[in-house]
């Protein structure tokens, strides 16, 4: 496993500052997790503004610079962002209360049950998919990368399906004859796109823990999480 010298911690200890180089860390950081928060928020806002309460939530993510709170040792960043995002739709639900007892209708219709309750600490199964989510994306495009920077983007193309298992029975047959190689081939190279894959996911998990903890345990639970 190769995995990139710079962490998604590392972008925030970077993003810890007012300098245009934290504000580029914190954009990447932004950039990167949008997905997890925007479906999370999506499931508990019931609102058609969940796009607009994601660039919300993340534009005072930037402003606040509220990442300076953020510490390995308190945790997961994964952890970090759904608790950030949890606490902003408590704040807006309680500004929007206030607007409506000053006589001001608000469109924020929060799950009050489920965002308030203590005993539903661990995040949500939604934030948590899409993390995995993004998680494996990240991990695909760098093996996309890869192969395309030695020539190989027709093959990653052919045999993409076979790395999630969408290929079906005789397509080995097909794709060996598209690339113009036999199918001992075929099954050599999607065993090691598949290792190369496990090892780019593992390498985008340990990117938010912190030295020395599981990433089997980790990498466990996100895809379990589908």
């Amino acid at each position: 496993m190769n995995p990139s010298p710079e962490t998604r911690w590392s972008l925030v200890a970077q993003a810890k500052g007012e300098s245009p180089a934290s504000r580029a860390a914190l954009s990447e950081l932004c950039e990167i997790y949008y997905a997890p928060v925007f479906a999370f928020i999506s499931r508990w806002s019931n609102s058609n503004d969940a796009r607009d309460l994601t660039h919300d939530f993340f534009s005072r993510l930037l402003a606040k610079n509220s990442i300076a709170r953020a510490d390995p040792e308190r945790g997961k960043f994964r952890n970090f962002l759904f608790k950030s995002a949890k606490n902003f739709l408590l704040e807006m639900r309680s500004k929007e209360g206030r607007q409506k007892r000053g006589g001001n209708s608000g469109h924020l219709a929060v799950d009050e049950l489920s965002l308030s309750d203590e005993k539903a600490s661990s995040p949500d199964a939604e934030f948590d998919r899409a993390w995995a989510c993004t998680v494996l994306d990240r991990a695909l495009k760098s093996l996309q990368s890869e192969m395309e920077e030695k020539d190989k983007a027709e093959t990653f193309r052919a045999l993409r399906p076979f790395l999630a298992g969408s290929a079906g029975y005789g397509d080995q047959v097909t794709v060996a004859e598209d690339l113009g190689i036999s199918e001992t081939a075929v099954r050599v190279i999607v065993h090691r796109m598949r290792k190369r894959m496990r090892e780019l996911v593992e390498a985008e998990v340990a990117q938010t823990l912190e030295p020395g903890d599981d990433v089997a345990a980790e990498l466990r639970y996100l895809l379990g999480v589908f």
